[in-house]
């Protein structure tokens, strides 16, 4: 009995070893990374950015590519709401995502933490019967990656191209906010050089033209929005506003789409859709100038500026 059990525990050993190895080192790294997050503060430009309204702009685009990743593609196809319940997808998605960056150091943290957490149980089996997982190094990393080129071409399309010197602080910043949503280092481009060959290379290479882009493209797509909950908008008013908006937002989608992936994907985009574009941006830069900083922002991230304001202590990361 006595050496059965000593078998028993050698083959135990043996079978759970490699296991319990590759726990510790994942249990390791993560230990890791907490200790290398630096939560971004109101003196950051991340902080300007993030929350603008010009920011929102770019997010319908950024989704979109995003969603042309294969493993995000059937991820959202499944487990999403974003067609059934858009407005409550959007609450969701900024009272949990927008407080990595405006919120007090410690909680921060713990945000990113929550959302890394909230995508294991994210998985499934694609419609070509393969295994996917929302934590995948090249998934999970790709949503943010996607975040960088948006604020940067937000500026260059509703404001100023930044100086060098502003380039490189936006890109230490996206790296440090990556670190903070999980990303591990090594899945982020080190240089910002890197991260357009990358960038680039994901819209050739990798992306696909899969059934939630197909969906989020069909020009009917925006006006069929349902209205938000507990609305007293009447149904005839709410279609006569869709018509506007949702006509405005496909536009908008097609024209913030970077060129190369309206290139791959043959996305129609003619010579008078540009001048129009332009004029619209022209419009926007104008009246983006003359509104007061305050208002430039989501109420979230106005909040989260008169609470620095008043207790700037709690926004050391050293407390």
């Amino acid at each position: 009995m006595g050496c059965f059990s000593v078998c028993v525990r050698r083959i135990f050993l043996f079978v759970s070893l490699p296991v319990i190895e590759c726990f510790m080192t994942q249990t390791a790294e993560q230990t890791e990374r907490r200790l290398d997050l630096q939560p971004l503060g109101p003196d950051s430009l991340t902080w300007q950015d993030f929350g603008s309204w010009r920011f929102h702009l770019m997010l319908p685009q950024a989704f979109v590519l995003q969603v042309a990743h294969p493993i995000i593609d059937a991820g959202v196809g499944e487990h999403s709401v974003y067609k059934t319940d858009p407005w409550g997808r959007a609450k969701r998605s900024t009272e949990l995502l927008w407080p990595i960056v405006y919120a007090r150091p410690q909680r921060a943290i713990e945000m990113g933490v929550k959302l890394y957490d909230l995508h294991r149980s994210i998985k499934g089996v694609d419609k070509h019967g393969k295994k996917y997982f929302a934590l995948d190094p090249e998934a999970y990393s790709w949503v943010h990656i996607t975040g960088y080129d948006a604020t940067l071409r937000m500026h260059e399309l509703y404001g100023t191209s930044p100086t060098t010197r502003q380039r490189h602080a936006m890109f230490a910043e996206w790296r440090q906010l990556g670190k903070l949503m999980g990303i591990r280092d090594k899945d982020l481009p080190a240089t910002e050089s890197e991260y357009w060959d990358y960038f680039h290379g994901m819209i050739r290479d990798k992306l696909e033209w899969g059934a939630v882009v197909q969906d989020l493209m069909r020009p009917e797509h925006y006006l069929e929005i349902p209205k938000p909950p507990n609305s007293k908008i009447p149904d005839t008013a709410w279609r006569m506003i869709l018509a506007v908006m949702g006509r405005f937002m496909r536009f908008n989608l097609r024209a913030t789409l970077p060129d190369a992936f309206r290139e791959t994907f043959h996305i129609p985009w003619t010579t008078n859709d540009e001048r129009l574009f332009r004029l619209w941006c022209g419009t926007y830069r104008t009246m983006h100038a003359l509104t007061p900083k305050k208002w430039r922002l989501i109420p979230l991230a106005r909040k989260a500026y008169t609470d620095a304001q008043r207790h700037p202590e709690a926004y050391n990361s050293n407390n």
